[in-house]
C-alpha cells in the first residue's frame, strides 16, 4: 500500500511539472482538458485504486477487531433469537452474533460430541441442559462440566398448524370441533407431519400429546388407540408408548418427519404437509392458522404437570438408524438456555444473555410466553450479573 501511495505520488508531481512547463507552443493553444487528460485519468484512476484498498484493508481491520459469539439453539428459537441479535448488534457493532438453530438435543451435541466452540445454548427443554451438559465432563478440563447452571425463560404449547392459504382437508371440522383432531388426522386423504424424537424435543413432545390423548379421551390407563393410529401412518420405524414397534406405512396420507420442527415450514407452505404439530410461537410467527389442544395435553399449563406426568415416551430415531436416548416423561414445556464453562467469550455472552433476560417483551409480541423474573437452577451458582434477573426455580 505504501508502494501504492508513492507511485501516485510521484506521478501527481510529474503530471504537475508537465502542466506547469509545456514545452511547445502549440501546447498552448489546446485546451488545458486536452492537453493534459491522459494524465488526469490516470492520477484519478490511481487513486481509486489507493482509496478501495485503503478501505478494504480497513473493513479486514475492523473486522478482526470484532468477537463472534456462537449461538446453538433450538429451531423454534430462531424468530426471537434473530431479533435479539439484530438488537444487539446495532447497539455492539464490535459483536457478531452467529446464530445456529437445531434440534435442542443436536444443539448440545454439536458442543459435547463435536467439540464446536459455543458460548450459548438454548433449549426447547431444558431438562437437557442437566442430563447432556451439567452431567457430561470436559475432557480437556478437569473437575469441570459442559455447564454448572441454567436459566429457565420461557415456555410454550403444542398446537396443530395448518396453512391458511391452501385449506387442507377438514379444516372446517377441525376448527369447528365437529371431527375430534385424532380422527381428521387419521384418514387416509390427511397428510401431517412431526418431527423426530431423538434430535428435537417436539418430536417427543408430540408423541407426549398422543400419548396424553389417549389418557384424557378414552380415560383409560392402558388405552393406546390414538396413539397407535397415528403412528401407524408413519411410513419410518416408530414406536408406542408400550414400545410395540409399528409404522412401515405406504398409502396415501403418509405422515413426514424431519430431523427438527421448523424444517417442516417449507412442507406446510407447498402443501406437501396438510396439519403439523409444532409449537405455537412458530405457527404465530409464521402466520400459520392453528387450533390449540385441550390443557390436559398441549404441555402448555404447569397446573397440569401431574397429569402429563404420567405418560412417557421413547426417543428412538425414525430417521438415523440405531440413534436412541433415554425415555422422557411428559412434561409442561420450559426453554432453558446456558453459557458453556468452555465458552470462548464468557464475559460477552453474560452481557447477551442478560440483556435478553432483560427484555422478554420481544418473546412476548412473537408468541412466546416469557418468564420474568426468570427460573435458575440455582441463583447463587449464577454469573453475579445475571442474579438479579432470576429467581430460585420451586419445582426443581
Amino acid at each position: 500500500m505504501g508502494y501504492l501511495f508513492i507511485s501516485y505520488f510521484s506521478l501527481c508531481i510529474i503530471a504537475h511539472n508537465d502542466i506547469l512547463f509545456g514545452d511547445t507552443m502549440s501546447e498552448l493553444k489546446l485546451s488545458f482538458w486536452e492537453r493534459h487528460k491522459t494524465k488526469i485519468l490516470a492520477i484519478v484512476t490511481i487513486a481509486l485504486v489507493v482509496g478501495t484498498i485503503g478501505i478494504v484493508f480497513l473493513v479486514i481491520s475492523l473486522q478482526q477487531q470484532k468477537t463472534t459469539l456462537v449461538v446453538f439453539h433450538a429451531g423454534s428459537l430462531t424468530v426471537p433469537f434473530e431479533a435479539y441479535a439484530s438488537m444487539w448488534t446495532t447497539m455492539h457493532p464490535n459483536i457478531v452474533i452467529s446464530n445456529q438453530p437445531y434440534g435442542s438435543a443436536d444443539a448440545i451435541r454439536q458442543i459435547t460430541e463435536l467439540n464446536k466452540p459455543g458460548d450459548i445454548l438454548g433449549s426447547a427443554d431444558y431438562k437437557l441442559i442437566i442430563t447432556m451438559m451439567m452431567n457430561k465432563p470436559i475432557p480437556d478440563m478437569p473437575g469441570y462440566n459442559y455447564s454448572s447452571w441454567y436459566i429457565i425463560f420461557a415456555r410454550n404449547e403444542i398446537i396443530i398448524a395448518y396453512n391458511k392459504a391452501l385449506n387442507p382437508p377438514w379444516l372446517d371440522n377441525l376448527t369447528s370441533g365437529k371431527t375430534p383432531w385424532y380422527a381428521i388426522l387419521n384418514r387416509t386423504d390427511v397428510t401431517f407431519g412431526r418431527s423426530d424424537p431423538y434430535q428435537d424435543p417436539c418430536g417427543y413432545y408430540t408423541l407426549m400429546v398422543w400419548g396424553l390423548a389417549d389418557r384424557f379421551y378414552n380415560k383409560t390407563p392402558n388405552s393406546q388407540v390414538i396413539n397407535e393410529s397415528l403412528f401407524a401412518k408413519d411410513p419410518l420405524a416408530g414406536y408406542t408408548a408400550k414400545g410395540t414397534p409399528i409404522g412401515g406405512y405406504s398409502g396415501s396420507g403418509a405422515t413426514k418427519v424431519k430431523a427438527k420442527e421448523v424444517d417442516m415450514d417449507a412442507l406446510l407452505d407447498s402443501g406437501e404437509i396438510d396439519y403439523l404439530f409444532i409449537y405455537r410461537s412458530v405457527a404465530i410467527q409464521h402466520n400459520y392458522g392453528y387450533i390449540r389442544l385441550d390443557q390436559h395435553i398441549n404441555l402448555g399449563n404447569f397446573t397440569y404437570e401431574s397429569f402429563y406426568n404420567k405418560v412417557k415416551v421413547h426417543r428412538i430415531s425414525p430417521l438415523l438408524p440405531g440413534k436412541a436416548d433415554t425415555d422422557k416423561k411428559a412434561a409442561t414445556i420450559q426453554y432453558g438456555l446456558t453459557i458453556p464453562n468452555n465458552a470462548p467469550h464468557p464475559a460477552e455472552a453474560i452481557d447477551y444473555v442478560k440483556f435478553i433476560l432483560g427484555y422478554p417483551g420481544k418473546l412476548l409480541e412473537l408468541g412466546q410466553p416469557a418468564y420474568y423474573p426468570a427460573y435458575a437452577s440455582n441463583v447463587s451458582k449464577l454469573p453475579a450479573a445475571l442474579q438479579p434477573y432470576c429467581v430460585n426455580y420451586p419445582y426443581s
